[in-house]
């Protein structure tokens, strides 16, 4: 498999963990339990770090590519870079409602579920789009110049949680997933 996208793909199995964390945390917070929001606003931190800014512009780096050479399918890699803004409004729309239950502001408990299932529904069917129909298109159709050039016009991957972890900055998602890697 092409290196560029053995890495996109990792990075989707990455943030489908992150999404089973999510979920649990939201279902804990359907059931009337506090979940951590510091864990909760770390998450969503860093998926608007890297995931919007690394991960999905990489991502349309590849879509932009498979554009400019007029392949099929067209339609479908406009989708998903539509969807890779929308994603990242989502998400800051979710952390910021997050922020404000952690600042004691009025939020309908309800509404901030919806947002945080939203979020994760969108982001799942995301993905599973991008693994049916765009990578395998790029596999397809880009020639291995192609993939020479996005390699080095694509943002650095040093991926703050799980390559380079940054145990400052993400202390408390970094310990929460070394717990569950624990046998």
């Amino acid at each position: 498999m092409n290196p560029l996208i053995h890495r996109l793909d990792l990075e989707h199995q990455r943030l489908a963990r992150l999404l089973e964390l999510l979920e649990h945390l939201i279902d804990r917070f359907s059931e009337g339990t506090e979940p951590d929001f510091e864990l909760l606003c770390e998450m969503l931190e860093y998926m608007e770090i890297y995931a919007d800014q690394v991960h999905h512009r990489t991502e349309d780096l590849i879509f932009e590519r498979l554009r400019a050479l007029g392949v099929e399918k067209r339609e479908v890699l406009d989708v998903l870079m539509h969807q890779h803004g929308q994603i990242g409004q989502m998400n800051r729309r979710f952390r910021q409602s997050l922020e404000g239950i952690v600042n004691e502001e009025v939020l309908r408990r309800d509404e901030v579920e919806i947002q945080g299932r939203e979020l994760i529904a969108t982001l799942r069917q995301h993905m599973d789009l991008e693994d049916r129909e765009a990578f395998p298109l790029a596999l397809a159709r880009l020639s291995d110049a192609d993939w020479v050039v996005l390699a080095e016009i694509a943002p650095d991957a040093s991926d703050p949680l799980f390559v380079v972890p940054d145990v400052t900055r993400f202390r408390n998602l970094y310990r929460e997933l070394m717990q569950q890697a624990e046998p």
